[in-house]
């Protein structure tokens, strides 16, 4: 293992005296404390093997990386860092439709490279975040209410264990690895190194699509409309099984006409043809709302560029943080009050005015029919009956502020789920957790028991890290 670790570029173990930074790039620099005690980056499966060695023979924990976006993944001294870039090749089988996706793979592409042979899957809505890491966390629900979730897609993992094996699971598997397959599609995060898997793809022409692009209906509001905006918002619920719906508090660019204003973005997007669109939401053409809105704009995109909208999200660097509540009910009280919390956040903290506010919706009905089935049961995702999601994405430039940016994030979470259901226990993507989230804000009880049986089988040393013991 020392060969490996020393005998080239990609695998060369860091300088100690390198720059936290420099030597490892993620999304956020959250949860960089110390260098870790070497990078690897492994060419071929025999060197994951070597490195999982390496680690248990030196007490070191491997943290397996993806697209690096984790900003609740700690770094220590005692890290093993397998960095997984080069397992990034996705092979599309047309005729199976089915998509084999590297572990080190991220989603723009897997974007590029399902949609350039004509299918697309579920997919998160950052092109630089890990397919994998992205499944293992439960993955977002896309493509409106079409498929369920991104768990829901897979078909079979490949992976490499704690104790040297490489396994090949599926729903085909029996006893401790069929629970292993089931616990990685949502709650797989240090269970094992996944080298790659296989997931559904759909061919784009079941869509219907206009000229091969989604419709995509954007307004924008300003600051002292907020109330209107939450109105329309609520006025879309709930949305086709076609459509999603957001409503983002966000500050306009440097390059904006009015650099820094507070905006209300509220964007529906519609994975269909453009005239099915516009009938199905004649609301955002009504004359009131286009003219209350500063910007009203109609721009079909093709699926292979949609989340191109969302690049100035992925930049690596500054102190980053997601964190998210689902719930089934959202009042408009609860979006007016979330929005003065992040118009005084963003004021009052002048490094960190590049923080959003996102407030999704999606329609139900695939959830609901996927969450009857066996499959749906064993996966590790207990909210499908959930509709709104609100997500904070925290992002200050000095770690001075990253504890205001935390409690606000809390603060957020706190008012939507106050203004929903009232007997709905708190349930947040794990994905987008904090570092002292509690495994039962995921997972009911029973799962939650399962995963600890499942660590003590598959790890019972501890050495992969993950978010819980």
């Amino acid at each position: 293992m020392s060969d490996l670790a020393s005998s080239t570029s990609e695998g060369m173990a860091l300088d100690a005296t390198a720059s936290l930074p420099h030597s490892i790039s993620r999304w956020s620099e959250k949860g960089i404390h110390e260098q870790p005690a070497t990078v690897i980056i492994p060419e071929k499966e025999e060197d994951i093997l070597a490195a999982v060695d390496y680690a248990r023979e030196n007490a070191l924990q491997v943290l397996a990386a993806g697209g690096g976006h984790g900003s609740f993944v700690d770094i220590g001294s005692k890290t093993l860092y397998l960095d997984l870039k080069l397992f990034n090749g996705i092979d599309v089988n047309e005729a199976a439709q089915i998509a084999r996706v590297g572990g080190g793979a991220v989603t723009g592409e897997l974007i590029k490279a399902v949609t350039d042979k004509g299918f697309y899957t579920t997919w998160t809505n950052s092109n630089a975040v890990g397919v994998v890491g992205s499944i293992l966390g439960g993955g977002n629900p896309t493509m409106g209410g079409l498929h369920g979730m991104m768990i829901d897609q897979v078909l079979s993992v490949r992976l490499i264990t704690a104790d040297g094996r490489i396994l090949e699971v599926s729903s085909s598997s029996t006893g401790d690895e069929l629970a292993l397959f089931h616990a990685i599609c949502g709650a797989g995060l240090g269970l094992g190194v996944i080298i790659s898997l296989d997931m559904k793809i759909f061919p784009i022409k079941n869509l219907r699509l206009s000229m091969g692009c989604a419709w995509v209906r954007k307004l924008i509001f300003a600051a002292q409309d907020i109330e209107f905006a939450a109105n329309v918002f609520d006025r879309l619920q709930p949305p086709t099984s076609k459509t999603t719906v957001s409503l983002v508090f966000a500050r306009a660019p440097p390059t904006a006409p009015n650099p820094g204003a507070a905006m209300i973005i509220l964007t529906l997007t519609y994975y269909g043809p453009s005239d099915e669109a516009e009938a199905a939401v004649p609301i955002l053409f009504e004359k009131d709302i286009v003219n209350k809105a500063i910007v009203t704009q109609t721009a079909p995109t093709p699926l292979a560029t949609l989340n191109d909208a969302l690049a100035h999200f992925d930049v690596h660097g500054g102190f980053k943080d997601i964190q998210s509540a689902a719930m089934s009910k959202v009042s408009i009280r609860s979006t007016l009050a979330a929005f003065d919390k992040w118009l005084h956040f963003t004021t009052q903290y002048e490094d960190a005015t590049r923080t959003t506010l996102v407030l999704s919706s999606f329609n139900l009905e695939k959830q609901i029919e996927i969450s009857k089935t066996q499959e749906g049961k064993a996966r590790y995702f207990d909210h499908r009956e959930r509709g709104f999601q609100a997500l904070i994405i925290s992002w200050s430039e000095t770690r001075s502020t990253e504890r205001a940016a935390t409690d606000f994030a809390k603060e957020i979470k706190t008012v939507y789920r106050q203004g929903g259901v009232a007997s709905e226990p708190p349930r947040t993507l794990v994905n987008n957790m904090a570092p002292d989230t509690k495994l039962e804000e995921f997972f009911p009880e029973e799962k939650v028991e399962e995963l600890k049986r499942l660590v003590g089988v598959w790890d019972p040393a501890g050495l992969f890290w993950r978010p819980w013991a």
